[in-house]
């Protein structure tokens, strides 16, 4: 909840709800996060371990109704889980594709039964032609090499994943089985939401201009259940510095003015267009950009007294 917190409040990922749900102590689990498993297999779990089918359908047919008639929901759903919980989001995964749009398996427990979800991933994935989700998964080991079922399921990953089915696997060496899950879920939503934010708007901007950038922001929203998402007026804010650092001030100025109503120019950009342009001897442009930002700003003495240098006749302002 506090990373979840701190990074939408930073805008580097939407604003969510954080649904967790109390285990009930190690034995119930672990039943209610793996499969069945072979009677031979991970005795040291047995009896009560299996109830992976049960638990996904509470999930699916209790839990996330009651979630979405309580709470405002978005159509996006995340499943973050750690071990057995890794292991029960790719069980999820390959039995109920459609319950959730992303997935987080922090150093999952794919070992279990014999890798017998890993296979039944590489069966999954080799039958699906198209899906629609995000999935991020880490892992670590004292060998220093990676475990063979969490290569495996990378492997089916490589040769098979679906269409519009996005995935990055991260090795986390540096940490163990217990220290993995906070990382694990940092860069995890972190990299699931990379397109909700645009760290080089200049170079986006440069491949398709303003409406490259808009097209962008409204994409993501639509992947992640914003159909409605805009640009954030501080992403236009930082193309047109971008564009007056690099003295593309004609470009910088059409940016800025693109659409008033929806992007309200700022009055300090503005004055720095105004500026610039004086800096260059371009008095009509510096007067204009002046004029435009004491209307934004009536008390911006600078431009005032810039347009009486000028010789323009200001204005009488509300």
């Amino acid at each position: 909840a506090a990373i979840v917190d701190f990074l939408a409040a930073n805008d580097r990922i939407p604003k969510m709800l954080v649904v967790g749900i109390t285990s009930g102590g190690s034995a119930k689990r672990t039943h209610d996060l793996t499969p069945p498993s072979a009677a031979e297999m991970d005795t040291r779990f047995s009896p009560g371990n299996g109830g992976a089918e049960a638990f996904l359908s509470f999930i699916g047919d209790e839990l996330i109704p009651y979630v979405d008639k309580t709470y405002r929901t978005r159509p996006y759903r995340l499943l973050a889980g750690h071990s057995f919980g890794g292991l029960f989001g790719i069980y999820a995964l390959t039995k109920k594709p459609k319950l959730f749009s992303g997935y987080i398996a922090a150093d999952p427990s794919l070992y279990w039964n014999n890798q017998a979800v890993a296979a039944q991933a590489e069966s999954f994935f080799s039958h699906t032609g198209s899906l629609q989700a995000d999935f991020y998964m880490t892992a670590t080991d004292p060998s220093d090499k990676v475990p063979s079922e969490i290569g495996r399921l990378n492997a089916a990953l490589t040769k098979s994943a679906p269409v519009g089915f996005r995935w990055k696997f991260d090795w986390m060496q540096q940490e163990n089985h217990m220290s993995i899950p906070l990382p694990s879920i940092y860069r995890g939503l972190e990299t699931i939401f990379e397109e909700w934010r645009l760290t080089d708007p200049l170079a986006l901007f440069d491949k398709g201009g303003i409406e490259a950038i808009h097209k962008r922001f409204r994409e993501a929203g639509k992947r992640f259940g914003y159909p409605e998402r805009t640009t954030p007026p501080f992403t236009v804010s930082l193309v047109v510095a971008a564009l007056m650092s690099a003295s593309r001030l004609e470009e910088a100025s059409k940016v800025l003015l693109h659409d008033t109503v929806a992007y309200p120019p700022p009055w300090n950009q503005l004055d720095a267009l105004a500026r610039a342009y004086d800096s260059r001897g371009n008095i009509e442009q510096a007067a204009r950009y002046y004029l435009l930002s004491l209307k934004e700003n009536p008390r911006n003495e600078l431009a005032r007294k810039k347009l009486t240098e000028m010789g323009v006749r200001i204005p009488e302002l509300p």
